[in-house]
């Protein structure tokens, strides 16, 4: 017998925040299938009423009361009704008010152990996973299909890294990582724990592959923030992992091979072939079929001279 959840993983909210952009991008019948019908089969969605604020004004709301920690206790409560509100509009509502609840359930532990958040995961959980998996199987045909496809030109293209010979490129990255790096230390003094590891995540995504990037620094602040919350550092790895599925992902969905293949190439640096990582079997299967491909059209060593 499955044992009953009590919270919600954050890195579950992350992966189902990820889910419902994709379904989003697979057009109205899908989104209506694998989320708005389990919603108003389970009764969510309230009885429409001419004095009823819109979802949008009640996102707005709710943010703000979030601010206050006296009002922590209302926010499952509140986001559960802004959904049921959403139900009566249309699908984008519906779409922003789950991604909203989503991410306020990886914001605060005691949202993620609240009733509604744990009715919320229970009624999406299954349809979402159903539609992941049917992604899956599709995009990894679609990847297959268009880089098979691809001119000699494309994949070397797709497997160029990034170079910055101007000054201005450079000063420009320099200034940014640095911003980034600062928001990520006023995070850490103000123990906002979970907006460290979404900029963290962020960080070392868009430039763990960069010269300029700190790896000891990095390295250190993960450390000390995992003495602070333990679990941190493999919560930030889940993370990452997600993020980066979910670009590789989308990348195929909108026929971006290149933006898949260099999603691919980051997984592989970010996490030196560690299969206890997440999705890593099915980053790999992409990444062998990639290969075999470069093989089959002998770009091997061509490609190996611009990595």
């Amino acid at each position: 017998m499955t044992e009953k959840r009590i919270s919600i993983p954050p890195d579950l909210a992350q992966e189902f925040v990820k889910t419902t952009r994709l379904l989003a991008l697979s057009g109205k019948k899908n989104f209506k299938k694998y989320l708005y019908d389990p919603l108003i089969y389970a009764g969510w969605e309230r009885e429409k009423s001419v004095s009823a604020l819109v979802s949008s004004r009640m996102m707005d709301k709710i943010q703000e009361e979030s601010r206050d920690p006296a009002y922590l206790h209302t926010i499952p409560h509140h986001c559960k009704r802004l959904i049921s509100q959403a139900l009566t509009e249309n699908l984008s509502a519906l779409g922003d008010s789950c991604i909203f609840f989503l991410e306020k359930i990886q914001e605060d532990p005691k949202i993620s152990i609240s009733r509604e958040a744990l009715e919320f995961v229970s009624l999406i959980e299954k349809p979402l996973n159903e539609f992941a998996l049917l992604t899956r199987s599709n995009s990894e045909k679609l990847f297959e299909d268009s880089i098979r496809n691809f001119s000699q030109e494309e994949l070397k293209s797709a497997f160029e890294p990034v170079k910055l010979d101007a000054t201005r490129q450079k000063v420009y990255l320099e200034t940014e990582i640095h911003t980034l790096y600062q928001q990520i230390l006023a995070a850490s003094k103000s123990n906002n724990l979970a907006r460290c590891k979404r900029l963290l995540s962020r960080y070392i995504i868009n430039y763990s592959d960069s010269e300029v990037y700190s790896q000891q620094e990095v390295e250190n602040l993960i450390g000390a923030l995992e003495k602070r919350d333990q679990g941190f550092k493999q919560n930030l790895m889940d993370s990452i992992a997600i993020e980066l599925y979910y670009s590789i992902t989308r990348g195929i969905l909108e026929g971006n091979a290149k933006k898949a293949i260099q999603g691919i190439r980051k997984y592989a640096h970010t996490f030196e072939g560690d299969p206890n990582m997440k999705y890593y079997y099915e980053i790999d299967s992409l990444e062998r079929k990639l290969y075999a491909i470069i093989q089959t059209k002998d770009l091997m060593k061509d490609l190996k001279k611009g990595i």
